[in-house]
């Protein structure tokens, strides 16, 4: 391989009915990840009206994965910022990622709760929601993550621990349309390959991935990291997806799925890696049993080869 990389994405989507059971069961496919190499664990952030939903913010989930494993990486993709306190975002993910050796992503979505036109439960305006208060907390919460001297100088404002390691800041999106604000912000980018797209087309945002790559070095003396997120089915074949995702009840929430087998995987890969010019990928398994996705893993691990992740100490 060309040196790929492969992440887990996981939404808390199960078969059982039991919430805690399906707790465990996130805990144990973390677990496995971690033993087979890949570079991260990635969890999403729901709101669902669902008596069987696992968990709403993935905060305190992070917090347990990241104390039960070594070397893979932990994050959110991503939290629903537009709706929390950036201070307690900030000093929240700045704390654990110095507890787990620099081993935290904090990924900044503009989502919004799917029942939020309902119940103010986060105490904002919807009105005010639409972009102003996602800008002005993420804003914010660089200010408060990549401004410690100042801010404490000028503010008397500290975020412990003071001169610790920061999490990495990762920008979820299907394109490249904000590079701008990614690179002002130290933002790396994490790009949907699930939503409004058909990923097997020839990828018009090549260019805007190269300028950013480009700006972001000039302006920081690093390049960034920059990953795409894919939703995968081993079971079922693209027919059978297309005929779910056209019955899907939300078509807004509805994903583009790829159906795979094991032995293609690798070329599939190598392709998105021409087409999309990005070597790390995020893979969101589509199956609901644990057994047949920790499977999964062992599999695509065979496949791939996946090599040890290194950690900053």
């Amino acid at each position: 391989m060309k040196n790929i990389k492969l992440g887990i994405l996981e939404f808390g989507l199960s078969d059982k009915l039991n919430s805690m059971s399906i707790v465990e069961d996130i805990l144990a496919y973390a677990s496995k990840a971690d033993e087979l190499n890949y570079s991260r664990f990635w969890l999403t952030e729901h709101h669902n009206p669902s008596v069987h939903h696992a968990y709403n913010n993935p905060e305190i989930l992070i917090t347990i994965i990241a104390g039960i494993t070594e070397q893979i990486r932990v994050g959110s993709a991503g939290s629903l910022i537009g709706y929390y306190s950036p201070y307690s975002l900030a000093q929240n993910y700045k704390l654990l990622n110095n507890i787990y050796n620099n081993r935290i992503d904090f990924g900044l979505s503009k989502g919004r709760p799917s029942n939020s036109h309902r119940h103010n439960f986060f105490n904002t305006n919807n009105q005010s929601f639409k972009n102003l208060m996602f800008s002005e907390n993420l804003e914010n919460i660089c200010d408060l993550l990549q401004n410690e001297l100042s801010n404490y100088e000028q503010k008397e404002i500290v975020i412990p621990p003071f001169k610790g390691e920061t999490p990495e800041l990762w920008y979820l999106s299907n394109s490249y349309t904000s590079k701008d604000l990614a690179v002002e912000k130290r933002l790396n980018i994490c790009r949907s390959l699930m939503h409004g797209l058909d990923v097997l087309n020839v990828d018009p945002e090549k260019q805007n991935l190269s300028a950013y790559k480009d700006q972001f070095y000039k302006k920081h003396k690093k390049y960034p990291e920059v990953a795409a997120a894919i939703a995968v089915s081993f079971s079922k074949s693209k027919k059978e997806l297309e005929e779910i995702n056209k019955n899907s009840q939300n078509r807004r929430e509805a994903l583009k799925i790829l159906a795979l087998d094991f032995d293609s995987m690798e070329e599939q890969l190598l392709e998105f890696q021409e087409i999309y010019g990005i070597n790390e990928f995020i893979l969101y398994d589509t199956e609901r049993n644990i057994d047949k996705k920790i499977e999964n893993l062992v599999s695509i691990n065979h496949v791939m080869e996946l090599n040890s992740v290194e950690i900053s100490l």
